[in-house]
């Protein structure tokens, strides 16, 4: 057998052999392989954004609860997945003698609201007034109620229970949780921050453990 590659011709002289079609289409495929995959992984050991083709990952090919917030970067998530429902609790005693709407320090719930969004809201608070008077509580949020709108009304000298619920004449809230509900509106796409805020018909009002929900409808 010869070794080295080489063939003799009819005319005596030494020719060198060529390489077969099957080995040559057998290296091809190996260079093409061989470079496929170094070009597709620039980085040793990870795989970056461009690395993948689009929509070559979907939601079949991913293991149930293998993927969870621990994985997933600051901001690899849209902004309309995040903020979707708020919920603050202001504990403490607060008092005003102002018979406009003020800022008791809150609570004050943030939510973003994607392009044709809703927004749903339910609040309570515990609240009582000296006199023959009145203690109130709105809703305010400067872009969608820029104008603060009672949602709780007591007239009760000591601490009396009030939670908001929507339909006409429900400025007064409700004093039981089973007949509570939320109240549901269209706003603008943003960030909406929605607060408590509180007066008095005269004397004084006292609030303490007030609640406010907010939960984004898409």
């Amino acid at each position: 057998m010869n070794q080295t590659g080489r063939v003799q011709g009819k005319d005596g002289r030494e020719r060198r052999r060529l390489p077969s079609p099957a080995l040559v289409l057998s290296l091809l495929a190996l260079f093409v392989a061989l470079g496929g995959t170094a070009t597709a992984l620039k980085g040793k050991w990870s795989v970056k954004n461009d690395d993948i083709a689009p929509r070559a990952v979907d939601a079949g090919k991913v293991k149930l609860g293998s993927i969870n917030g621990h994985h997933l970067a600051d901001g690899v998530v849209g902004p309309w997945k995040l903020k979707l429902g708020a919920s603050a609790v202001t504990s403490g005693e607060s008092s005003t003698t102002s018979t406009v709407p003020v800022d008791l320090g809150g609570p004050t719930a943030t939510v973003k609201v994607p392009e044709g969004g809703m927004v749903a809201i339910q609040a309570e608070a515990l609240m009582r007034a000296t006199g023959n008077n009145a203690a109130r509580v709105y809703l305010y949020d400067p872009l969608s109620v820029p104008n603060p709108v009672m949602i709780h009304r007591s007239e009760a000298n000591d601490f009396d229970l009030r939670i908001s619920t929507p339909g006409v004449g429900a400025s007064d809230g409700v004093t039981s949780r089973v007949r509570a509900g939320w109240i549901v509106m269209p706003v603008t796409a943003g960030t909406h921050s929605f607060q408590l805020r509180y007066s008095t018909s005269g004397g004084t009002a006292i609030f303490k453990d007030r609640v406010l929900r907010v939960a984004v409808i898409r």
